[in-house]
């Protein structure tokens, strides 16, 4: 009897399985064009694929050599748990799946604008954030065993089986090689992969509640469930062209907010458009109008920090056109690795000050009495050119201090942070050093984007 429990139990288990083994392999950018994933706006897939692909190098033996650490949570990276979908690891304890696609969380916000635009275009829709990619570390390296998309079934968390697929190395080194190759490398991806450009006809005609024209007409949703991007958008039979309208969140030479905009359509200009500045709360922060100006700058008084986000409202306030991307505190950068040791380093601002946070392996547990260690500090500079004997200010590592783990994404990770007083601005830059003097710099983060 129990020789046929076991029996039972094991038929039982074989379909599921080889389902979850069973995951068909895209070769090329013409096997994209035959599979739904992210063909359709507000869908994000393919430009999350074509984003990603440019942070992978695939040397001649296929091998999967990453610049950014999924387990460190880079681009919002997440351990992923659904395991009936993908082959069962070798070790689970040296490996994972990890996630990555979920823009509806604080640490997507490092994601490029071009990934997540449909998503702010469109708030409501059912489709916007569908999308996801996950990849497959490997037990005894920093490289990646395998790349896969994937995507929810609408109305459900629950994810599509028959819509995920292993993303081949050659597909891969394809996608690097148009991003190498050409200015416009995301229209080129997305035209080679058959992305349906005639489904964003919505973003460059956004329409008003008295339009004849409906997004249902294309498939997607009504005007009740989007009021946000459609209310008033049409002025006078003239049509704004969405997708090509710029809101960014920059920095002052002073840490404070700039906002940028460019391209706002002179339909807009001509009844009044005001530009706002939202916190992550959704608090408005400030208003101005831009009177017939469409494009420009302008300097706030209100301190750098994660989640700012530019709108661009109606002149009474009461509807908005459109949505930026919501501002990262780390200026869309991963971490830097420090040279010789399971940690690494990352600037970041907070209330307009640049600050430093070290990423260290919960495996490195003696790094703070490791004696080489012991006199390791990090530089923080006004200017990435300036020697390192420039600093502005600076801190000792074993003085940071140990942070809460906000996201479950940092289960590898233990992270320490520190505030500076030094104004983030353009240009300045991070630096690690092993010893006390300046001949040993072991890691420099990018500079801070104008």
């Amino acid at each position: 009897m129990e020789r046929k429990g076991l029996r039972c139990i094991f038929v039982l288990l074989l379909p599921l399985a080889l389902e979850s083994a069973d995951i068909p392999v895209l070769n090329s950018t013409k096997d994209l064009r035959n599979i739904e994933f992210g063909h359709r706006f507000p869908r994000h897939g393919l430009m999350l694929l074509h984003f990603v692909s440019g942070g992978l190098n695939v040397d001649n033996d296929d091998t999967l050599i990453p610049t950014f650490l999924p387990e460190r949570g880079d681009w919002g990276f997440h351990h992923f748990n659904n395991y009936e979908v993908f082959p069962q690891l070798q070790n689970q304890n040296r490996q994972g799946y990890y996630e990555v696609g979920n823009i509806n969380t604080p640490t997507a916000y490092s994601l490029d604008p071009y990934v997540t635009l449909s998503y702010y275009l469109t708030p409501g829709n059912l489709e916007r954030n569908m999308d996801r990619l996950v990849v497959r570390t490997s037990p005894n390296s920093p490289l990646l065993e395998a790349v896969y998309i994937t995507q929810h079934y609408r109305r459900s968390s629950e994810y599509d089986h028959k819509n995920t697929y292993q993303i081949s190395p050659a597909l891969l080194r394809e996608i690097r090689t148009l991003s190498q190759n050409w200015v416009n490398s995301e229209d080129v991806f997305l035209y080679a992969a058959g992305y349906d450009v005639d489904s964003r006809t919505f973003t460059w005609n956004c329409s008003a509640t008295d339009s004849t024209y409906t997004v249902e007409d294309t498939g997607r949703m009504t005007l009740n469930e989007s009021p946000a991007i459609m209310k008033g958008a049409v002025v006078n039979d003239h049509h704004t062209a969405c997708y090509a309208v710029v809101l960014q969140v920059k920095s002052t030479e002073s840490g404070y907010a700039r906002l940028r905009w460019a391209n706002v359509p002179d339909s807009l200009l001509d009844v009044g458009v005001m530009l706002a500045l939202f916190n992550k709360d959704g608090k408005n922060l400030l208003s101005r109008s831009l009177d017939t100006r469409s494009y420009g700058t302008y300097d706030t008084n209100q301190y750098l920090n994660h989640g700012l986000q530019v709108k661009l409202l109606s002149k009474d306030g009461s509807d908005v056109f459109m949505r930026g991307p919501k501002y990262d505190d780390a200026d869309r950068k991963v971490p830097v690795g420090i040279e010789g040791y399971d940690a690494s380093l990352q600037l970041y601002t907070k209330d307009g000050y640049g600050c430093a946070r070290l990423f260290i392996k919960k495996t490195f547990t003696d790094w703070k009495t490791d004696l080489r260690l012991k006199y390791s500090w990090v530089g923080f500079y006004t200017n990435h050119n300036y020697s390192s004997h420039c600093y502005y200010t600076y801190q000792y590592a074993i003085y940071f201090t140990k942070q809460d783990d906000t996201y479950d994404i940092y289960d590898k990770y233990d992270i320490y942070s520190y505030e500076s007083s030094l104004s983030i601005q353009p240009g300045a830059q991070a630096r690690f050093f092993l010893k006390e003097t300046y001949d040993q710099t072991l890691a420099k983060t990018k500079p801070w984007e104008w």
